[in-house]
């Protein structure tokens, strides 16, 4: 069954950059510090602090738009700015990250939230996380508590809410377009470039490959030859490319303060399409070398 309920607040604000005094949007949430049902590392020890009127933390991880507030806080232990032009203290910074969506975060108790909000109300939360007894069958507990809660609130397991918001993003965000595009301009260019290099060898040792015809080769012999030799192109450009991708991978993930990281499924799948794009390419240029007439040549 259901061991403990916990409600979750979560809005945007505009947060005031106390060194320049700009203004920028910033996602706030308002969890109980006091055994939070969200994993926040670091949040529960500023419990203290946050029960204080007004008193926040902030994500270590936000953009240096907002101003060098790690900086401050590890050198004062606080910092005062203005949020929704109210008055706050910073108390303190964990790092939990950003997202496409919002640059910067800031974590607060409920209380605290709807002072930032004064028009919200207390019922409004946008987020009840339920913990389980031991034991218990998530999914099963999910269809049980659906008809309490009517069309009022949507009840997710942790994983349906995690696909949720992914398909979300997807559908509202045009990043897998604009990665997908890239992908697909890449592939067509480096097939280009494989082809011509190939068509080049193959020109070049047209004589070679007639007089292979000439002694008895077949096409498919041939065709070998140019697979490997495409082969070796796909590894020489493959593993540079892996490593310049991680390397790439770091510089922005400092860069932009999101978490990029090569996984093995991926890695693999930039392998195979680049082997299919050498493979085309050989298949297509090694044509020339199959039409070739001994006769002709020499």
């Amino acid at each position: 069954g259901v061991k403990r309920v916990q409600e979750a607040y979560l809005s945007q604000a505009r947060w005031r950059n106390p060194w320049t005094y700009q203004e920028f949007p910033i996602s706030i949430y308002g969890i109980d510090p006091d055994n939070p049902l969200l994993r926040l590392p670091g949040y529960s020890e500023h419990g203290a602090d946050l029960r204080l009127r007004d008193h926040v933390i902030f994500d270590g991880l936000s953009r240096t738009s907002y101003g060098p507030v790690v900086e401050t806080l590890n050198r004062e232990g606080s910092l005062q700015t203005e949020v929704n032009r109210r008055r706050i203290t910073v108390v303190g910074s964990i790092n939990v990250g950003i997202s496409i969506t919002t640059d910067g975060n800031l974590y607060m108790t409920p209380e605290n939230f709807l002072r930032l909000l004064p028009g919200r109300s207390p019922g409004a939360v946008d987020l009840g996380l339920i913990e389980l007894q031991p034991g218990t069958d998530p999914e099963q507990m999910r269809r049980e508590l659906q008809p309490y809660l009517g069309t009022e609130a949507v009840v997710l397991t942790q994983p349906e809410l995690v696909n949720s918001e992914v398909n979300f993003l997807r559908e509202n965000a045009p990043i897998d377009f604009i990665f997908g595009l890239g992908a697909a301009v890449g592939f067509f260019i480096g097939f280009v470039v494989v082809y011509q290099i190939l068509y080049t060898e193959v020109t070049n040792h047209l004589p070679q490959f007639a007089t292979m015809k000439a002694i008895g080769f077949t096409d498919g012999f041939l065709l070998r030859v140019v697979l490997s030799q495409a082969l070796i192109l796909s590894i020489l450009g493959y593993v540079p490319g892996f490593f310049l991708a991680l390397w790439l991978y770091g510089v922005a993930t400092k860069a932009i303060q999101m978490q990029f990281s090569m996984t093995w499924s991926r890695a693999a799948m930039v392998g195979t399409l680049t082997l299919i794009m050498c493979g085309l390419s050989a298949a297509i240029a090694v044509r020339k070398a199959q039409s070739a007439d001994p006769a002709d040549v020499f």
